[in-house]
């Protein structure tokens, strides 16, 4: 286990280019790997890797029939991976990125693992630095609070690193998020747009 200090310069974080290197090995073994996100910490893991998203359940102690989102560098990865309807473009195009998931129809794109018996897949794009950074240089991970399943979602590295502790490979302290709470759920893939959890509000 390894716990890497993000860099703060103002309001951005940096990570040098050994950090990132290095995280992108972890994350390309299989590995986890815990980070901030504008709403909580989250855990990150390759999607598409079977064993590794095995690993993120097993980790957390989530029930399988509980789908994993998935967070994306920029607002044109989403449908990449979700379909375009009318109403989830306007959506996406207003709110993110932000601290919303959108639910969608998945794309044949979308990794397998992720995608519910539905065929949907909850996807991110965090207003964070660190997360959109993970998932421009390896690819898209895993969106999900890094937390031990039915306890509090962590505000701190030192909150996630309490419940998680050797399950993951690498923690990435960037200080207390923005917001403290989870990000708001909405299922777009019908005629409108339907809150499934209510989340953190974001500050103006």
């Amino acid at each position: 286990m390894l716990v890497v200090q993000a860099q703060s310069l103002g309001t951005k974080f940096v990570l040098d280019a050994d950090a990132v290197a290095r995280i992108r090995g972890v994350l390309g073994a299989g590995g986890l790997v815990v980070h901030p996100t504008d709403t909580v910490y989250g855990v990150a893991a390759d999607p598409f890797q079977d064993a590794a998203v095995d690993r993120l359940y097993a980790a957390k102690g989530r029930p399988r029939e509980l789908a994993i989102s998935m967070a994306v560098a920029d607002v044109a990865d989403v449908f990449r991976y979700g379909s375009a309807t009318t109403i989830a473009e306007a959506f996406v195009g207003k709110n993110l990125p932000g601290p919303f998931t959108v639910v969608l129809r998945a794309t044949p794109a979308a990794p397998r693992p992720l995608v519910s018996k539905d065929g949907r897949i909850g996807l991110r794009v965090p207003d964070h630095p660190i997360p959109r950074l993970l998932a421009r240089s390896f690819g898209p991970v895993t969106s999900t609070s890094a937390n031990r399943h039915g306890s509090p979602s962590p505000a701190t590295c030192e909150d996630a690193l309490a419940q998680l502790g050797d399950a993951v490979d690498v923690y990435l302290d960037g200080g207390p998020t923005p917001l403290g709470g989870e990000s708001t759920v909405i299922d777009l893939t019908g005629p409108k747009a339907n809150i499934l959890r209510q989340g953190a509000v974001p500050r103006t």
